[in-house]
């Protein structure tokens, strides 16, 4: 691949209700989403708002939505006092990337976050659709990324113990991270081309051994470039693993937390 795919704005919404003025005290978040997984981002904002009284602008990169999702984004912005910011994106360019049975080719929504909104933030939140905040997120604006890319988590033992049979030319286990929670540098990412790198690898030798493409990508990249942050930033649980213990003991009492 000579070129990587740029990003295509097809249309652009924004409400701003924010009143603030000092974009230096915004925590900025981002989703990027195809249709099936709007509910999902409605949802994980209002988590993230009703938990943190800090200034908060979302992002949502997306190929489709309806009036009605506008509205209800609308309404969040209203009711919250927060900005959110709508991007249609077109989609065609991304036909020559690799997508699986289980994610479609919204995953790499991210890496056009990460490209395009680093010419309006320094820093960025990324969170997949099914993340729900449960606590503050305000010490992510202390931290300091001045000479790492980002802040993750790392992946669960299961993903975690598996990654060098898969990838075993990088050496990624005991430092595999999840891509569903990532904090950005989007200085440094701009400056170390990191999206051209990505579609790059993407679309080279490598990728029939990416069983989660975007991530094993974000992960090879980004290797010794990272904060480790601890597990409640990324508190993984699975429909597989649950339905693993059949007697349900666990839920018997209700669950207060």
């Amino acid at each position: 691949m000579d070129s990587f795919p740029e990003i295509e704005i097809a249309e652009y919404k924004v409400f701003d209700e924010s009143n603030n003025n000092n974009d230096d005290n915004v925590l900025n978040i981002s989703y990027g989403v195809d249709e099936n997984y709007l509910d999902g981002v409605g949802v994980s904002i209002a988590s993230v708002v009703l938990n943190n009284n800090i200034p908060l602008a979302f992002h949502i990169i997306c190929d489709s939505y309806s009036p009605c999702f506008v509205k209800y984004i609308e309404r969040l912005a209203v009711q919250h006092h927060i900005k959110i910011s709508l991007y249609l994106i077109k989609v065609e360019s991304l036909e020559v990337l690799p997508q699986t049975k289980v994610w479609s080719r919204a995953m790499y929504f991210r890496l056009f976050a990460f490209d395009y909104l680093s010419k309006k933030v320094n820093t960025l939140l990324y969170l997949d659709a099914d993340v729900v905040c449960k606590g503050s997120l305000q010490d992510l604006l202390r931290l300091d990324l001045t000479e790492k890319i980002a802040a993750v988590v790392k992946d669960v033992d299961s993903i975690q113990n598996k990654v060098n049979e898969r990838l075993s030319a990088f050496n990624l286990q005991g430092g595999y991270f999840n891509s569903g929670v990532v904090f950005v540098n989007l200085k440094l990412w701009k400056e170390n081309a990191l999206t051209k790198k990505a579609f790059l690898l993407l679309a080279g030798k490598e990728a029939d051994s990416f069983k989660y493409p975007d991530q094993d990508v974000l992960n090879i990249l980004l290797q010794d470039k990272v904060i480790f942050l601890p597990r409640p930033y990324n508190t993984i649980y699975t429909i597989k693993s649950e339905l693993k213990d059949k007697s349900h003991k666990k839920y018997s009492n209700i669950i207060n937390d």
